[in-house]
């Protein structure tokens, strides 16, 4: 993923989400057939988790969402906003060995963000917490 260009062009990208159980490797679509040409999408969860991510807070032992996106996107934004704490986003993909970590502020409340191009391929990802705690989290993914 580079972070570059804020324009999306052309028609409408669908893009498939995909929320993981945490105690199965099984995922369940949201909404099928998501369009982010006009709007913005919204998803509530709870952060953090069990397994120290070794510099990206503590995660769930799998993903919360997978991004499935099946062409090129020129922007994307992904913003979380917790309820407390100090939320973590930690994106996995399209390859295994590509990890972006984004932290959140310390008590000024700065909220993970990361926004740039995205490559076709499905991407994992965790909303974590620094202190190990959990926390009701709003991610929002905006192609605006």
């Amino acid at each position: 993923m580079k972070i570059s260009a804020r324009y999306l062009f052309g028609a409408a990208v669908i893009l498939g989400i995909l929320v993981a159980n945490d105690s199965q490797a099984v995922s369940k679509p949201i909404a099928a057939g998501l369009k982010f040409d006009t709007n913005n999408q919204t998803i509530q969860g709870q952060s953090g988790g069990p397994i120290n991510s070794k510099g990206c807070g503590f995660i769930a032992a799998s993903p919360n969402y997978v991004i499935d996106v099946p062409q090129r996107i020129d922007y994307m934004r992904l913003a979380v906003q917790a309820a407390g704490g100090q939320p973590t986003l930690l994106i996995v993909g399209p390859k295994p060995e590509d990890n972006f970590c984004v932290l959140g502020g310390g008590l000024g409340g700065f909220q993970p963000e990361i926004s740039g191009v995205w490559e076709p391929g499905k991407y994992s990802i965790y909303i974590g917490d620094r202190t190990g705690e959990h926390y009701q989290f709003t991610l929002t993914i905006s192609t605006k």
